[in-house]
């Protein structure tokens, strides 16, 4: 594997994100999302070294900011302030590498959530990804271009380039969603989507243009992790929506590495309602608590029902807050524009969440990542005009009306 700096223009894309504090949805899944963003890090940073390796947490009233050995510097702010024992604990990150923020915070605080339930964790783990991001933007200011995400209650942001893949040319992208406060997830900003300031690094790389893979998390996936009995990884996309020469390329790479493979080319149905279903169930449900509460007099029933809410909260919530509703039925939980892309995840097995309770990405997990999708590049290389036919379904894809009625 050779990865160098390129200036041509790319063919194909790669995307990976990291959700900051998106760890919980609804009906028991349980991720690191930060999985995307690690791998795509890695594969600039063997084009662009950058030493990764945190050096330094402060706080100041409220505000986390995380120094890399580098001279990278991110800063966050907890919506509840910090206490001095969880700046204490912050400091366990120091000589971690940063690309693996969520493992960062995990590791740090023992729990990570969501939706405004534990803040400084996310908070923290968003000022990790922020100091990777600014690192590259200190240590290769002409040649990786970073743009914020451009949503306005978010604080993240992104950077990109054109790398040669075993002299394939190839645009890379690293995408940090987090909200402000550490109160997310808001992910209109996911997988290859266009949008805001994230869009002008697209338009700036072509990565909108092209057949891309898209980098996605670590999960525990009740329907298929419960009949696992080893981590595997996941290939996911529609086969009338979708770019299934991306996804076939992805699944050939995974065959070609030896590695348990699932697939799927019924995923990421559009125009189901399903963000709109999952969103009314979920206010029912914490309605009808409300109504219980409202009638409770005894302390053990009160009690009871608040720690029911606590979990809708801090677990289900996270799978309706993340997207807006009408562009999830355009580009569905993947952020996927259509015609453009297939998706790359990894699966866990039962006894692994049982043990474990919240995923976490590994370096050899982002090796195998990366092997893979190298291996995939040159399988695509191979078939290209088959991958960029399928671009011809992005038609129907009207970003700048999409822009407007999310705005």
């Amino acid at each position: 594997m050779k990865i160098t700096p390129s200036s041509n223009k790319a063919i194909f894309g790669i995307t990976g994100h990291a959700g900051a504090g998106h760890v919980h949805s609804h009906s028991g899944f349980i991720q690191d999302d930060s999985a995307g963003f690690a791998v795509s890090i890695s594969l600039i940073e063997k084009a662009y070294p950058c030493d990764l390796t945190i050096v330094k947490v402060t706080i100041d009233n409220g505000t986390i900011s995380v120094f890399t050995q580098d001279g990278g510097m991110g800063k966050a702010v907890s919506r509840r302030g910090v206490t001095p024992y969880e700046f204490n604990l912050m400091q366990n990150a120091i000589g971690s590498d940063a690309r693996f923020s969520q493992s960062i915070a995990l590791r740090a605080f023992g729990r990570i959530y969501g939706q405004g339930v534990l803040e400084a964790p996310v908070s923290f783990q968003t000022a990790v990804c922020l100091a990777v991001i600014n690192t590259f933007k200190k240590k290769y200011p002409n040649n990786i271009p970073v743009f914020k995400e451009g949503i306005r209650c978010n604080v993240g942001a992104c950077l990109g380039t054109t790398l040669a893949i075993d002299n394939i040319d190839v645009a890379v992208m690293a995408v940090l969603n987090a909200t402000r406060g550490g109160i997310g997830p808001v992910e209109d900003q996911e997988g290859n989507l266009n949008f805001y300031s994230k869009g002008q690094l697209m338009d700036t790389l072509g990565i909108e243009n092209i057949p891309t893979i898209v980098l996605e998390s670590k999960a525990y996936i009740p329907s298929i992790s419960d009949s696992l009995d080893t981590p595997s990884f996941l290939v996911r996309y529609n086969k009338e929506m979708d770019n299934p020469a991306v996804g076939k390329a992805l699944s050939d790479a995974i065959r070609k590495d030896g590695l348990p493979l699932i697939q799927s080319d019924t995923a990421y149905p559009r125009y189901s309602g399903e963000m709109r279903e999952i969103t009314a169930n979920l206010g029912r449900r914490i309605c009808d608590i409300g109504r219980q509460l409202e009638c409770a007099k005894k302390s053990s029933d009160k009690v009871r029902l608040i720690g029911e809410l606590a979990i809708l909260i801090s677990q289900d919530a996270g799978g309706v807050s993340y997207m807006t509703e009408e562009l999830h039925e355009i580009v569905a939980g993947g952020g996927l524009i259509p015609g453009t892309a297939a998706v790359l995840s990894m699966a866990v097995d039962k006894l692994y969440i049982k043990q474990n309770v919240i995923p976490e990405f590994t370096k050899k997990d982002c090796s195998n990542y990366i092997s893979i999708v190298v291996n995939a590049i040159k399988i695509l290389s191979e078939n290209i005009e088959k991958a960029k036919g399928y671009l011809s379904r992005k038609k129907e894809y009207n970003k700048d009306s999409i822009e407007k009625r999310i705005s």
